[in-house]
């Protein structure tokens, strides 16, 4: 490049009109010109400016000179376009806390080794912006860009896919559709996925489970539901971590521990007959009906065999062998995937025995809610004359299957096969159950000869 030619000296010029101005000649460029022989030729181009006075023309060449002195011969080829370039991209600087003057240096060196990136054979070197792009995809992978309610919802409508298919059971598709609804209506729910693989993201899930005001059991919930989805996604390949393996779970407070709740045989009879509406005035109060009395086989084969509530609503009488004494539950109906046969009592045939069939199900529909409809009425009993037409109880939930355990561990004695029958493992037994055994070897053959 030709050494920058110096300012020429100022012109006393007259215009056609009389008036007298100054001109200044100064360097403002360079053109580059190749020809076909590969020799380059550079020429400095020339601008010219006006002044009324030779004042403002001397302090134009004094200002001019001086920065072309404190900044280098090639200060003229920044253009006006490249100023304005820098003006607006100044902010930008300043939001990353850096200086112009910083970015400026890391550009020149961004350069200099883009120039040992060219390709030896066409002689192209790399765009910078390329190059930043590809570093980026490098070091953070366009992983988790949707919004994660997008992907919950691609993940339930998979949930429901192999509910259909079997692979899972159907009740499990619902429950997760129902606890990952309220994920759906928080904030976090407009966030990108691949926002919970940061630490910032699992803190963020932290504060808005630790804010449920919910208790431990729950919570604990919720944060299986959620582990279950960010597990599906990482195995997508749509995140690269799942957030709630550093969540711990919540465990209940000695204040909150209590013991499984149980009934007494007398409160159980009294249970059954209430739901047949064989109790004195019980057809005339507004809350029975002919609804109730459906739910008669799945409390008896809840009291006298220990069924979960989830295996009862799966349950068809064909899986109830009243010749046999046997009542199967297949691996497909049960919470642990593994079949188990449990005896039937004579008691209980003989309150099966008007409702038994040859197929369908067991227990009717919206089982539970029907449950809690009678479970009010043993709260609080009709009355007639003033008085209560039995005696008032409160009746927990899943207390005909707690009440099984601790009457069936205090008669056996057989931790083995009580948790068998059961479907749990003979440490959930001895947590629950073992303690309330104690108290129960005098009840238990009452509740077992429970009789309509």
């Amino acid at each position: 490049m030709p050494k920058l030619a110096k300012v020429n000296s100022i012109q006393r010029l007259r215009a056609a009109s009389g008036d007298v101005y100054f001109r200044v000649r100064f360097p403002a460029g360079v053109t580059t010109q190749r020809f076909t022989s590969g020799k380059i030729s550079r020429r400095t181009v020339y601008r010219s400016r006006k002044f009324t006075s030779e004042r403002t023309a001397r302090e134009f060449v004094t200002d001019l000179s001086r920065e072309h002195r404190g900044t280098g011969e090639a200060a003229h080829l920044i253009t006006d376009g490249a100023k304005r370039a820098l003006v607006q991209i100044y902010p930008k600087v300043r939001g990353r806390g850096e200086t112009m003057e910083g970015l400026l240096s890391d550009l020149s060196g961004a350069l200099d080794s883009l120039d040992s990136l060219k390709d030896p054979v066409t002689g192209k070197v790399p765009r910078l912006l390329d190059a930043v792009q590809d570093y980026a995809r490098l070091i953070k992978p366009t992983l988790g860009t949707q919004p994660i309610e997008d992907e919950v919802e691609l993940y339930l409508d998979a949930t429901d896919k192999r509910a259909e298919s079997g692979v899972i059971q159907v009740d499990s598709a619902k429950a997760a559709r129902i606890q990952m609804s309220r994920f759906l209506k928080s904030k976090l729910a407009s966030q990108p996925l691949g926002f919970f693989s940061t630490k910032a993201g699992s803190l963020a899930l932290k504060k808005w489970l630790d804010a449920l005001p919910v208790g431990p059991t729950t919570y604990n919930n919720y944060r299986r539901h959620l582990s279950i989805f960010f597990g599906w996604a990482v195995k997508e390949g749509k995140l690269q971590k799942n957030p709630c393996s550093q969540l711990e779970e919540r465990r209940k407070s000695r204040e909150q521990e209590s013991e499984v709740g149980i009934i007494t045989p007398a409160e159980f009879r009294t249970l059954l007959l209430v739901a047949k509406g064989e109790v004195k005035g019980i057809r005339e109060d507004d809350r029975w009906s002919q609804l109730l009395a459906e739910l008669v086989p799945g409390i008896a084969i809840q009291g006298f065999c220990g069924v979960r509530a989830r295996e009862l609503t799966r349950l068809n009488w064909e899986s109830v062998d009243l010749d046999e004494k046997i009542l199967s539950l297949s691996k497909g109906r049960t919470k642990t995937r593994k079949g188990r046969l449990i005896p039937i009592p004579d008691a209980l045939i003989k309150w099966l025995a008007p409702y038994v069939r040859k197929s369908g199900p067991v227990a009717p529909k919206q089982y539970e809610r029907k449950m809690s409809n009678l479970r009010a009425i043993m709260r609080k009993p009709p009355k007639q004359g003033g008085e209560a037409t039995f005696n008032a109880s409160e009746i927990p939930d899943n207390c005909l299957r707690h009440s099984f355990g601790t009457y069936h561990l205090a008669i056996s004695k057989n931790e083995a096969e009580t948790s068998r029958l059961m479907g749990n493992s003979p440490g959930v037994l001895r947590e629950h159950y073992e303690s309330l055994s104690k108290k129960a070897p005098r009840m238990a053959p009452e509740w077992f000869n429970t009789l309509p």
